[in-house]
């Protein structure tokens, strides 16, 4: 299921920003790794092989604390939620809703409900008020507008 939501453009530039931000780090460390070897091979063209290496492996070092200090905060986080959160029962059992409580809530006839639970594909536009505005399924086509109106084409055959 592919569920997509419009985000707040703070949101969208937040991200962006932190993308762009880790692929520049990442080039940087990529590109002065590779400039460090170009540069002790011109400098020492008889020089061992472990010379340039050096400079990676710092690289990777430096990956692999990088990797560990986030390792730390995940488990010091959980181990904080763990222990100062206990008596919060998170799982609850679920409340059984029945179908027509459903299809009531997303002013829906239960006969669309199951067209919509038994398509493979069924794209829904929501209205601001948080409805169903229209919705498309493999057998389905509710109109824009019309909550009610049902145009069937593959079963009407």
């Amino acid at each position: 299921m592919i569920i997509t939501t419009r985000r707040s453009l703070f949101g969208l530039a937040l991200d962006t920003t932190f993308t762009a931000l880790g692929w520049l780090a990442f080039f940087y460390l990529l590109g002065r790794g590779v400039l460090a070897i170009v540069n002790s091979q011109y400098a020492n063209p008889g020089s061992a092989i472990g010379d340039p290496v050096s400079p990676a492996i710092s690289t990777l070092i430096s990956y692999m604390l990088v990797a560990a200090l986030n390792a730390l905060v995940l488990v010091l986080w959980a181990r904080f939620r763990k222990t100062f959160f206990r008596k919060l029962v998170r799982r609850r059992n679920p409340i059984s809703i029945n179908e027509e409580t459903v299809a009531s809530h997303f002013s829906l006839s239960p006969v669309q409900l199951h067209e919509i639970q038994d398509s493979r594909v069924t794209v829904i536009h929501h209205s601001p008020d948080g409805g169903i505005d229209h919705l498309k399924a493999d057998s389905l086509y509710i109109e824009p507008g019309s909550r009610t109106e049902i145009f069937e084409t593959a079963r009407a055959a």
